[in-house]
């Protein structure tokens, strides 16, 4: 089987309609945006992909399929894990992380998702045997302009019987010291939760006195862990905040290459990674970090906030991969996660089963893209 065409769709659900907008003190999502990469092969069996980048950077995705063709089409993918390898050592000198990482992870899932149809077989068995029969899954949104919001979604998630919530910092440490106050005087004593400070906090990272302030509070309640307190690029930072503290650090949901993830294990700057599938190159570099990880004693738990086919591509490379433990689960409304997937994950008691449709269970329709046409200038907006 091989490759004869790439093709980019761009979509966005419209959030600023009828209901309330996804707000938070750091940003506002006006449009949940997608970028999405379809393949066609000479069987006439087509797969699909996703960058996770194009939540915010889908203008970028056209340009980058574009020239990455020349040395997509013809490849031969009988061996879809050996797709995202030759891709990279193709385009090394002008593809390396970025937004073309995540290009090159969406063709990879996409020629898993194709061979798996064409096999009749799920994705994760492509990867390998199955590692696990179930797997922890966590809430994850939290976003509000007020401690009001953040309580209540907390709230609904333990109603719905997830048993770890996320929920996000507010601007400065006084205010997300408060939150959580609030959040966790109002959780059940046996609800788990993570604070995520989102590179603490977003557009305005904190000085590591405030990371440090921040995960002192949070020592009194012991989070499941403190994600991303410092920028991405911030290594020293991580790596202080690891030291001083006696709470788990994670990071970094936003790197793009493998080598990123093995400078911060090797500065011992987390305790926890957090590697997305579409947007660390795909499944097989995600393996690779996950495997470095657990060796050096790490936790390694997937980011994914995204459509469902980044949400699928995710939940097969778990399952195939050992060790794997939790991973996340956006709650946001978010069409696009649901109406993609052929069937819902199968959840209960706060765990997911392992998917059996063939390839990775998704299907995107010209419907689909008619109704969720691309809104260019929108978007997820940091303040």
């Amino acid at each position: 089987m091989k490759i004869t065409g790439l093709r980019p769709i761009l979509l966005s659900h419209d959030h600023t309609g009828p209901g309330p907008a996804l707000e938070w003190v750091g940003g506002r999502i006006e449009t949940w945006d997608a970028a999405l990469v379809e393949i066609t092969t000479d069987t006439g069996v087509t797969g699909v992909g996703e960058v996770a980048q194009g939540i915010m950077g889908a203008l970028a995705v056209p340009g980058v399929v574009e020239a990455l063709r020349r040395y997509a089409v013809g490849l031969d993918i009988d061996e879809p894990g050996a797709v995202g390898d030759a891709l990279r050592d193709r385009t090394a000198f002008w593809a390396r992380g970025g937004v073309a990482a995540g290009v090159v992870a969406a063709v990879e899932v996409a020629c898993f998702d194709a061979v798996g149809k064409a096999r009749g077989v799920p994705m994760r068995e492509l990867l390998g045997d199955l590692a696990h029969e179930r797997i922890e899954v966590y809430a994850s949104g939290g976003l509000g302009v007020d401690e009001e919001q953040v309580v209540a979604w907390c709230a609904d998630m333990e109603a719905r019987g997830f048993t770890t919530v996320k929920f996000r910092a507010m601007t400065g440490p006084e205010r997300t010291i408060g939150l959580v106050d609030r959040v966790l005087a109002a959780l059940r004593p046996e609800t788990r939760f993570v604070l995520d400070a989102v590179q603490g906090c977003a557009g305005a990272p904190w000085p590591l006195e405030d990371v440090l302030k921040v995960g002192r509070h949070l020592e009194r309640y012991g989070p499941r862990w403190y994600e991303e307190p410092c920028r991405a690029e911030d290594v020293a930072g991580y790596t202080a905040a690891r030291k001083e503290l006696e709470v788990p650090v994670s990071g970094v949901e936003s790197y793009s290459t493998r080598q990123e993830f093995e400078r911060l294990m090797e500065h011992g700057g987390a305790d926890v990674v957090q590697p997305d599938v579409g947007m660390v190159g795909g499944p097989v570099e995600f393996r690779r970090i996950a495997a470095e990880a657990f060796g050096r004693g790490l936790d390694c738990v997937p980011h994914i906030w995204s459509t469902g086919v980044n949400l699928m591509a995710s939940v097969h490379t778990a399952f195939a991969t050992p060790g794997m433990d939790l991973i996340e689960l956006c709650t946001l409304p978010n069409p696009l996660r649901e109406e993609l997937m052929d069937e819902p994950l199968a959840l209960g008691d706060s765990h997911v089963a392992p998917p059996a449709a063939p390839g990775l269970g998704v299907t995107l329709t010209p419907e689909i893209e008619r109704k969720y046409a691309f809104q260019p200038g929108r978007g997820h907006v940091i303040r």
